[in-house]
């Protein structure tokens, strides 16, 4: 009885724990079935303009029984494929088997700023699963507040070179909240500074900080604060000018070019300075302050003319120019309450270099290129000479390339024996020979070319020989003279210390065309001399003299 008793609980047990097993089994399917994933597109949130459509779409991975969506501000509504749309929501997606679940809103409005939600129900199950989205309707904001903090003096637009411009921009009542940028002329400042984010009361603005150390070049600059949104079809800006003071900047010595002598000049100077300076001329010791004349009356200071941005420009007007004027120390003082400037000022009645237009301007004078370039040296060179016009300038350039052109002419003429020089080259010369040939007998032929030979090289001059004076001419009244040079070679032999004698083998020799007179030499040597060796090279000089015969003199005298 015992023992069945106690057999009889232990089976009880056992069911219990294979009942509750089941039951957990059978809650967990049913959980793993209702708990399906549902994804949704565009996903986390969303911005978009009022009056632009959007489009979301929810899906699963089984088929679905029911598609159920919640639009903000609007009644749930149950979609399913090929119904038609009501007030601008209908069905988006493919198919409920396909287990998508869609929407399309046609015009989105302000009020459906908020969460959507999609809710789906698959085939096999009794629950839904859903998803959400942000939508955001985009909000614009209204216009941005740019605010400058003082500076030393204490005011808001005013500021001293060297300090630091510290801005802050808020901009209120964007949804999504907007971005923010501040400019400073047309450079960007505030980069390193992250922007502050506020949200209250499903409200929000965004406060944006930057600074800047100023220079004087900042004067003048606007500073901007933009606001760009989704909303807005352009940015909102809002706009202050900053003016920063500075005492007149230096510059380097200024010159002036141009001037003519007897005409009137002007001197323009260009100075920086904020707030306005007060200028005065020095000009040697005499002092001229604005729109006042000089001692002399004909140099007269015009009075500064504001052009902007701290820039002022004074004119010094001369009423005609003179030598001493450009020899004159000009100094033009400027100083303001931060500050005073000493600018130098040189003036010179040479053209300017092409250097110092190119700085200046941009005019066609500018490319006046290599010449106008030498000619504004050589006109600076000059004025040390007395400051000569261009004209005299121009003179003795043109006065040194003619002296230049003439000593020219002067070597070629007395080089070729042209113009007054061709009556100097009436010497004669028949023949030139080097003897390089073993000791004969000289043909006529013989010297007929060598004197054609020595005519030809006639032509052939260095320029050593330009200036060498003609030594070979022997004049007479009554005689013709050939002159023959012989060479005589080491290896050329003498036959005796003695000169040779020269002998001509015709009495009268033959007189060619031009009065040139032929002759043959004979330079036979002389025989039973023992021939002797020359070291040095020797030249040997022979006058050969033809005297005019007897009847030939008679009757030049009869024609007398």
């Amino acid at each position: 009885m015992t023992t069945m008793t106690i057999l009889r609980g232990k089976s009880t047990s056992t069911s219990i724990i294979l009942w509750t097993c089941l039951a957990y089994l059978c809650a967990s399917i049913q959980a793993d079935t209702q708990n399906i994933n549902v994804s949704i597109n565009p996903s986390g949130e969303t911005t978009v303009r009022t009056g632009q459509n959007l489009t979301i779409l929810c899906s699963v991975g089984v088929p679905l029984k029911t598609c159920r969506v919640e639009v903000p501000q609007e009644r749930s509504v149950i979609l399913e494929p090929n119904q038609p749309s009501e007030d601008g929501i209908g069905w988006y997606g493919s198919s409920l088997d396909a287990g998508q679940c869609g929407v399309f809103i046609a015009q989105i409005k302000e009020k459906h700023d908020g969460i959507f939600k999609c809710s789906l129900t698959p085939k096999n199950a009794r629950y839904e699963s859903y998803n959400t989205l942000r939508i955001i309707v985009a909000k614009p904001p209204v216009m941005p507040e740019l605010m400058v903090f003082p500076g030393r003096r204490g005011e808001r637009q005013n500021y001293e070179k060297g300090e630091t411009l510290k801005v802050s921009c808020r901009v209120k009542a964007g949804r999504p909240v907007a971005n923010v940028s501040i400019f400073f002329g047309d450079e960007q400042i505030g980069l390193e500074e992250r922007p502050i984010v506020y949200n209250y009361n499903n409200d929000s603005y965004v406060i944006q900080n930057a600074t800047r150390v100023l220079s004087w070049t900042d004067n003048g600059k606007v500073l901007r604060c933009d606001a760009t949104h989704l909303a807005l079809d352009r940015p909102l800006s809002a706009k202050q000018q900053i003016s920063v003071l500075y005492a007149p900047q230096p510059q380097p010595t200024i010159e002036r070019f141009g001037f003519v002598i007897g005409q009137p000049g002007t001197v323009n100077v260009t100075v920086q300075a904020n707030p306005r300076p007060q200028f005065m001329w020095r000009i040697d010791d005499d002092k001229v302050d604005e729109g006042q004349f000089d001692e002399s009356n004909r140099i007269r200071s015009s009075r500064a003319v504001e052009l902007g941005k701290g820039y002022w420009e004074i004119t010094l007007n001369i009423d005609s120019v003179q030598k001493s004027d450009t020899e004159k120390k000009y100094v033009l003082l400027v100083n303001n309450e931060l500050g005073s400037t000493e600018y130098q000022i040189v003036l010179s009645t040479s053209t300017e270099p092409a250097e110092g237009i190119s700085n200046r301007t941009t005019s066609p004078h500018a490319h006046a290129g290599a010449f106008s370039h030498f000619y504004g040296k050589l006109a600076e060179s000059m004025h040390a000479l007395g400051d000569l016009d261009a004209g005299s300038i121009i003179g003795i350039v043109v006065g040194v390339l003619i002296l230049l052109l003439i000593v020219f002419l002067i070597i070629f003429a007395r080089a070729t024996g042209r113009w007054c020089f061709a009556g100097g080259s009436s010497t004669r010369t028949i023949g030139e020979s080097s003897d390089t040939e073993s000791a004969g007998r000289y043909s006529r032929s013989e010297v007929d070319s060598s004197a054609s030979a020595a005519r030809r090289a006639r032509a052939k001059m260095n320029f050593s020989q330009l200036f060498k004076r003609n030594k070979d001419k022997v004049s007479g009244t009554d005689t013709d003279t050939v002159r023959t040079v012989v060479t005589v070679d080491d290896e050329k032999i003498q036959t005796s210390d003695a000169p040779q004698a020269v002998t001509l083998n015709s009495a009268n020799p033959a007189v060619g065309e031009g009065g040139l007179v032929y002759a043959e030499l004979d330079l036979t040597q002389q025989k039973n001399v023992a021939p002797r060796r020359i070291d040095d090279d020797a030249t040997e000089y022979a006058e050969i003299i033809y005297t005019k015969p007897e009847a030939e003199e008679a009757a030049n005298a009869a024609n007398k």
